[in-house]
């Protein structure tokens, strides 16, 4: 018999929604190669199950995520190996998880606790919706290492908070407290402990049961924003609104809304 994978990442499928958990609790949840490659195969095969219609990515234990994995850096280090070797193939793979989370054609919520470091952060930043736990922490902590960001943090900061409040995450770097992450637009909403777990269902829920043929578009508008003019911008809506008409969820919602009464989307 083969060697037994760890599971470093656990999925399952509930009302809709597909769940993502980083399952490295007694590392913090830090990411490594066969985390991201994990990762990676989950979101690969929800792409593929048309009963999914809405993702959560959590972290189990005490934290979201600490970021990348400090002891196999060191190891590399120590070890006489190449000290870049960490961001070499690893570092592709925890790109292309942030890629892949903006690519899916269907609305990924980060539910974060406890801390959400380095390019778990950016991960976070990936991902279309983000809740948090009330006394959760978030630092961008590359500079402590002598880093700069990865994992898309100089594509989204920028987008999100501004350059000078940017450069205040990356290069000091600057802790924030849930509070203030809400209050700087990096997270939609702050829950207490004692709800949080079903704040998230709730939301996520709610995703999934929408149309969800058009929130994939929604989502494709809105990625693709800042790459375009206005004049470019409308046309797309233009065209989108069409394909939208085109759904059997467009009368759904028109006979739902003349009912009075919730609509109920197939896409």
């Amino acid at each position: 018999m083969g060697e037994r994978t760890e599971q470093l990442v656990l999925s399952n499928v509930e009302s809709g929604v597909g769940y993502i958990t980083l399952n490295r609790p007694e590392r913090l949840n830090t990411f490594n190669l066969s985390l991201a490659e994990q990762f990676l195969a989950i979101i690969k095969n929800f792409n593929k199950d048309e009963t999914v219609r809405a993702i959560v990515i959590k972290g189990s234990g005490k934290v979201f995520s600490a970021g990348g994995d400090i002891k196999e850096m060191m190891n590399a280090v120590t070890e006489g190996k190449d000290r870049a070797a960490y961001f070499r193939s690893p570092l592709v793979a925890f790109s292309k998880m942030s890629l892949s989370l903006r690519d899916i054609p269907m609305p990924v919520l980060a539910a974060v606790h406890g801390s959400v470091a380095g390019v778990a952060f950016n991960l976070m930043l990936s991902c279309d919706l983000k809740i948090a736990e009330e006394g959760t922490r978030f630092t961008q902590a590359f500079v402590k290492l002598g880093l700069s960001p990865d994992g898309g943090g100089t594509y989204f900061l920028p987008r999100l908070v501004g350059y000078a409040r940017a450069c205040e995450l990356t290069m000091l770097p600057t802790e924030l407290d849930a509070e203030t992450a809400l209050n700087w637009g990096l997270i939609n909403r702050v829950v207490s402990a004692d709800a949080f777990e079903e704040k998230v269902s709730e939301t996520a829920i709610k995703l999934a049961s929408g149309p969800g043929l058009a929130i994939g578009r929604i989502k494709t508008l809105l990625n693709q924003t800042y790459d375009r003019s206005l004049a470019e911008q409308m046309e797309a809506e233009r065209l989108a609104q069409i394909e939208n008409a085109r759904s059997p969820d467009f009368e759904e919602g028109l006979k739902a809304f003349i009912e009075k009464r919730e609509p109920k989307f197939l896409s």
